[in-house]
């Protein structure tokens, strides 16, 4: 890629300049060090606008509270979801029913020009994921209800990007239709994702969104880690606090 190269040949001059400052002084080192600290702040410019680009942040947790067999011969999950806000607050659960052996996750997602993820604008800074409906492969989409929007967690955005944000959402239709309108509203990409897996008991799986791309869903193993045996003539130890906490596990709500 083109920063890879530009960060490498940066290294390169400065490492050059460095050599010659130390040759030459007066007025020809004043003008390198400013050229190096240029070079030098171009640099973690472009690694920001790189990490960036890169970036994937939590959106929702699943957690598959159990399942049966019905009459039919047909898998039904009693699922527990919970959308993610971006600062990580967790929405109220809701609980969710599927029939089938694979489960969709379906959502409307909007992906933006890269010049608008990679400089970290307030609100094109990465996609935007508009979750609508669970449901398995035995069951008609438009057959399950959409998900209660009440239950997604609070978005703490300024007036200006929730406002800009309520229009694209409200615009969505208009930019799969119309390219040029798309355009400019800097969306790349406006269209209906669905992930989905097939289901165990006791699985939790998250749901992640990449900055520039779409939907990701990734199980999380959250079997203890290996310990070893204490000596036969210590007293066990009660295990400590985590590093980092596994995603919260909750009582399911009846589902409805």
């Amino acid at each position: 890629m083109k920063w890879v190269k530009f960060i490498l040949g940066s290294v390169v001059l400065v490492a050059v300049a460095t050599f010659t400052a130390v040759h030459f002084g007066g007025v020809e080192t004043t003008r390198l060090r400013t050229q190096i600290d240029q070079l030098k702040q171009q640099r973690e410019q472009l690694l920001s606008y790189a990490q960036r680009l890169t970036a994937r942040r939590r959106v929702a947790q699943v957690d598959v509270v159990r399942q049966r067999v019905d009459q039919r011969g047909r898998t039904v999950s009693t699922l527990l979801w919970q959308e993610i806000g971006p600062d990580g607050v967790l929405g109220k659960p809701v609980a969710v029913e599927t029939i089938g052996h694979l489960v969709y996750f379906e959502a409307l997602v909007l992906k933006f020009e890269p010049q608008f993820v990679g400089e970290g604008d307030p609100a094109r800074g990465t996609s935007l994921a508009l979750f609508r409906r669970i449901f398995g492969d035995c069951q008609a989409p438009d057959s399950v209800a959409e998900l209660d929007r009440v239950a997604r967690p609070p978005l703490h955005e300024t007036d200006a990007v929730a406002k800009l944000h309520e229009e694209l959402w409200r615009k969505f239709w208009d930019f799969v239709d119309d390219p040029t309108l798309a355009a400019r509203y800097g969306v790349r990409v406006a269209q209906c994702e669905a992930p989905a897996v097939p289901l165990k008991t006791g699985q939790v799986w998250q749901v992640g969104l990449d900055a520039l791309g779409g939907l990701n869903l990734t199980r999380l193993d959250l079997s203890p880690a290996p310990t070893t045996n204490p000596p036969a003539t210590s007293r066990p130890r009660a295990p400590g606090r985590a590093d980092s906490h596994p995603p919260a596990r909750h009582n399911p709500p009846k589902a409805g």
